[in-house]
């Protein structure tokens, strides 16, 4: 009995160790009040101060559209940003160097991603016209 209740135990901390996670896309982030009434490029001006903050390089693809990448040694996550003045998303476009299949993902992808979020929500939620 003690043997299988270790050999439970060790398989849980293993799963949990596991480095791989759902991917994390960000879906329809409400932009804040402070935001809403700027002009869509200077909205796309804020992201791109908030990502260069964490690295992140930026191109623009067309109107409420960035696509933004984070490069760290190996790993290298690409991702697409559509926006308005009233909510933006990050969806993962392309990675290289980190598990990525069947909806899974490196945990370092997800941590860039819920790090992205926050610091865009900050710039923003601090916007002045």
């Amino acid at each position: 009995m003690k043997r299988i209740l270790a050999l439970l135990v060790a398989t849980v901390i293993l799963a949990s160790c596991s480095s791989t996670r759902p991917i994390y896309n960000v879906e329809d982030h409400p932009i804040p009040a402070a935001a809403q009434d700027l002009p869509l490029d200077r909205i796309g001006a804020l992201i791109i101060e908030a990502g260069q903050k964490r690295n992140w390089v930026f191109q623009k693809a067309g109107a409420g559209h960035l696509v933004g990448t984070q490069a760290e040694s190996k790993y290298i996550a690409v991702v697409d940003i559509f926006f308005d003045q009233k909510s933006y998303r990050i969806q993962k476009k392309s990675t290289t160097g980190l598990s990525d299949a069947n909806g899974m993902i490196d945990r370092h992808y997800n941590n860039w991603i819920h790090y992205l979020e926050n610091d865009i929500q900050a710039q923003l939620a601090k916007a002045t016209p």
